[in-house]
């Protein structure tokens, strides 16, 4: 799955990347790297450095980008899912969402990264709301709403 710098920011202020990494494959263009890691350390952002430590480890992947260069995360996404062959983007960015559902391009919210996780098995219910309370602070009302109605859904 592709991440853009805005899910991934939200994610690691929630403490969910490292969680959310070991059940989902997480790619991430070279731009949103520059974007997260490099502007961020310069910037002093704590969060930076904890993102650079999950790419050395293996944690989050860089994608191959081929001779691409892109100096906005938006189109390297775009172009990346479309060279590879990925689920979907993973977005919170409203504009970004429009783009990706006109182009048909498969997308999804944070919290519902921690419903797939769930529904897939990977955490039981109360871990899953308890992420999302984590992660609501960083999330719209309606995704928070709507994610925990689905988590509390009987199956």
């Amino acid at each position: 799955m592709l991440m853009d710098a805005d899910c991934l920011i939200k994610l690691t202020k929630a403490g969910l990347k490292e969680p959310i990494c070991r059940y989902e494959q997480i790619v991430i263009p070279a731009i949103v790297k520059r974007e997260v890691v490099d502007a961020g350390k310069i910037k002093g952002y704590g969060d930076a450095e904890l993102i650079e430590e999950n790419i050395r480890n293996g944690l989050i992947t860089l994608a191959r980008e081929g001779g691409l260069s892109h100096s906005k995360g938006d189109r390297a996404l775009i172009e990346t899912f479309k060279e590879g062959h990925y689920t979907a983007i993973a977005t919170d960015d409203a504009k970004l969402a429009r783009i990706l559902r006109a182009a048909h391009i498969p997308f999804t919210l944070p919290a519902l990264l921690i419903l797939t996780i769930f529904k897939k098995g990977g955490i039981d219910q109360e871990t899953g709301l308890e992420w999302l309370n984590r992660l609501s602070p960083f999330i719209s009302d309606d995704e928070f709403s709507f994610s925990k109605l689905l988590l509390e859904e009987k199956s």
